[in-house]
């Protein structure tokens, strides 16, 4: 932390927020602050440009206590990713950031992409294909010819889903 003090590497006074394009380099996407500092300490003399995702700065706030040292926080944060609940990068309310780590959150993304996708994919079947929730499998959600019932389960599945969910009990078409 000591590497940064404002006297020491001659910090500017001031920093600029910005919205990075998707696309537009490591911040694709993110809103982040950008200082320009002094860093002796790097390959680079002189000035640098320095970014900072938004997200991560109100994840120290937001997600630690007050009376943690920020060193620890720091050190905590550093190998973890700041994730974003309902997958909206610039949606950086206390309530929908927390902080994970890399393998979880790669996890978690994934989960979310395949579900997205599936709705999408479901939701334009029922627009293009002209079918309706009552014809989709309450399963799956995928359109079905033929849709069953049974005690071992509610509503209508595919026959597929339909063998998979009855708990033994017959099925009716």
């Amino acid at each position: 932390m000591r590497n940064y003090h404002l006297g020491e590497n001659r910090v500017q006074p001031f920093a600029r927020f910005e919205h990075a394009k998707p696309g537009d380099g490591s911040g694709a996407g993110y809103e982040r602050w950008r200082s320009t500092e002094h860093r002796p300490h790097t390959a680079t003399a002189g000035r640098e440009d320095v970014y900072v995702a938004h997200h991560r700065l109100l994840a120290v706030v937001e997600c630690y206590s007050l009376d943690e040292p920020i060193e620890s926080v720091l050190d905590d944060l550093g190998g973890k990713d700041v994730h974003h609940r309902n997958g909206i990068k610039w949606d950086n309310r206390a309530e929908n950031i927390e902080p994970v780590d890399h393998g979880e959150h790669a996890s978690i993304t994934q989960q979310q992409v395949r579900a997205w996708a599936e709705d999408e994919k479901r939701e334009r079947r029922q627009h293009t294909g002209g079918v309706t929730d009552g014809d989709a499998c309450s399963g799956c959600g995928e359109p079905a010819e033929l849709l069953a019932t049974s005690s071992g389960f509610a509503g209508e599945r595919c026959l597929e889903c339909a063998r998979q969910e009855c708990d033994g009990e017959p099925i009716e078409v």
